[in-house]
């Protein structure tokens, strides 16, 4: 019987994605073992949240949201049927402050 291994990993912040680190994860098994890889992305619900989302099977939909200034950003929300998501950090999260200056007590 061969075994099967699941790879259930969050993205490696500022060097891989989820998905990237699944990837890597599934080729060093794959060198020492013939087992069954099964690689699902995950996310803590911060950054790479539509990006798990999406390698699972949702579909992405362009939207335009309010950021953290007050002004439109695009985005993708992920959706399956009734299902769909958000990430805030997409929308209103460091990435989106002005210059990248890190700012919580001035920002709008």
């Amino acid at each position: 019987m061969t075994p099967t291994v699941l790879i259930a990993v969050d993205k490696f912040k500022g060097s891989l994605s989820a998905e990237g680190v699944a990837a890597a994860v599934a080729t060093g098994i794959g060198r020492v073992s013939h087992a069954r890889i099964v690689s699902v992305p995950v996310a803590d619900g911060g950054d790479g949240t539509v990006a798990a989302a999406l390698a699972a099977g949702f579909a992405p939909v362009r939207v335009t949201a309010t950021g953290p200034t007050g002004q439109p950003v695009q985005t993708v929300r992920a959706r399956r049927g009734d299902t769909a998501l958000l990430e805030m950090a997409d929308v209103s999260g460091l990435g989106r402050q002005p210059g990248g200056r890190r700012e919580p007590r001035t920002a709008p």
